[in-house]
């Protein structure tokens, strides 16, 4: 059976979890989610706006085939409207075992990139059946910001042997 690309879905952190302001990481296992970004991260309320707001998410992306792994994995974010006043950006997490505080707070050691392209996407290796691998993404929203508008999905490809 080859990897379908249903067979690659989102899960929110930790285990049992079903709500995106919580994903801050911790065990796997939490209730799967789309990969739009709109329904990741809350709205952004007017004093958030005005003084500018950072806010993390930690995501599993799990191969739900049995039997195949997707070789050469990479992520990135694709089909992005965002406005000047805000960003995007994605990091993987090898060890997939930060939890965070709250969403204010940075996850360590990690490095967040915004590529839009598979070609620029962030590697995340094989993902072996029913295993996942952990992505945290950064939303920011400068200081004076507007409406904010940002709207796209993270994207997964990858190759099957």
């Amino acid at each position: 059976m080859t990897i379908q690309a249903s067979n690659i879905v989102f899960q929110l952190t930790p285990s049992g979890n079903s709500d995106p302001v919580l994903s801050l990481g911790g065990s796997a296992g939490g209730s799967q989610i789309s990969a739009a970004l709109h329904g990741l991260f809350d709205a952004v309320s007017p004093a958030e706006a005005l003084a500018g707001d950072v806010e993390y998410r930690a995501l599993d992306v799990k191969n739900t085939n049995n039997i195949d792994t997707l070789y050469a994995a990479v992520i990135y974010v694709d089909t992005i409207t965002s406005g000047a006043s805000d960003e995007i950006a994605l990091a993987y997490d090898a060890t997939g075992t930060q939890t965070i505080a709250n969403e204010n707070t940075a996850p360590i050691g990690l490095t967040f990139s915004a590529p839009t392209t598979a070609v620029t996407g962030i590697v995340l290796g094989d993902i072996a059946p029913l295993a996942t691998k952990r992505i945290w993404a950064k939303w920011t929203v400068t200081a004076g910001a507007g409406t904010v508008t940002t709207s796209g999905s993270i994207t997964v490809s990858g190759g099957t042997a």
